[in-house]
């Protein structure tokens, strides 16, 4: 399957796949740099709720209002 190709889940999982803290808009920066496609912040918080609960953690960035998720196995 080529980048082009990925569903807007399958790239969210494939940027947050690393284990990092990621907000919004820093996973919207890695979708654009990685597959070359631009998703917005809304439309990758939607896929972000569609996952299990059980493989997601969220939490308040340090020092900013901002919001940063990433993946557990």
């Amino acid at each position: 399957m080529s980048n082009q190709s990925l569903t807007q889940k399958e790239r969210l999982l494939r940027v947050l796949s690393g284990g990092r803290f990621l907000t919004l808009y820093e996973i919207q920066q890695q979708c654009f740099d990685q597959f070359g496609v631009h998703d917005s912040e809304t439309a990758l918080s939607a896929r972000w709720r569609e996952l299990p609960n059980s493989v997601k953690q969220k939490r308040r960035r340090e020092k900013c209002t901002a919001w940063e998720y990433r993946l557990v196995a």
